[in-house]
């Protein structure tokens, strides 16, 4: 078995101990990576139909360290999306506050050759038996995003900057439209409090 590592960056939202789940590309495709390897659209299609139900979610491809599942695995023009869970082991739960604190935030696969082609020194893979997908360290592609929305302490960050924005348009603006953008501020700084709100009421709860 080989590994294909794509780098990815971890956006997530209601990722908690109870659910686990995650959303993104594990690969994607007509893109040249470090390893001067390129992945074809309908590499995955076949392995997808008659393996789909043996490939697992590793740590850091170790198969003796199996994480969690795919719960969805699909070809689309940019790669291969996945959904995966990671499950509430003890392992399972540091992997998602890795996850969560960012230290984490690539993918990669673990898989064999079945079919491939070289061209001007590049090998490109048009067809692969996928065994598992790992968060790992260090990858090689950067071009594969995970996809899922930011948590509510992100939200938090946007409100702050959104009012120190408008409280610097606010001094700036016409005094005809100050009262326009002051309802706006209120607005911004009422959903500021609710959020807060919601990440203290959260806490214990989501990672």
């Amino acid at each position: 078995m080989k590994y294909k590592t794509k780098r990815v960056h971890f956006e997530l939202k209601d990722f908690d101990q109870e659910t686990g789940i995650f959303t993104g590309y594990a690969a994607v495709f007509s893109n040249v990576d470090a390893g001067g390897d390129l992945i074809q659209p309908g590499a995955f299609t076949k392995t997808l139909k008659n393996n789909k139900d043996r490939i697992k979610i590793c740590w850091q491809h170790d198969p003796y360290s199996p994480i969690g599942k795919p719960l969805e695995m699909r070809e689309d023009k940019k790669g291969l999306f996945v959904k995966g869970q990671i499950s509430d082991t003890s392992l399972g739960k540091d992997v998602k506050i890795l996850m969560k604190d960012g230290v984490i935030n690539e993918l990669s696969i673990g898989y064999d050759t079945v079919k491939k082609e070289w061209k001007d020194g590049v090998r490109h893979l048009k067809e692969l038996k996928l065994y598992e997908f790992s968060p790992v360290t260090w990858a090689m592609n950067d071009e594969a995003l995970i996809t899922s929305v930011k948590a509510n302490d992100d939200i938090k960050e946007v409100l702050t900057k959104t009012i120190e924005l408008l409280d610097r348009f606010l001094e700036k603006t016409e005094v005809k439209e100050q009262d326009e953008v002051g309802k706006m501020l209120e607005s911004v700084e009422r959903l500021g409090k609710a959020v807060e709100q919601r990440i203290e009421d959260s806490k214990g709860q989501k990672i």
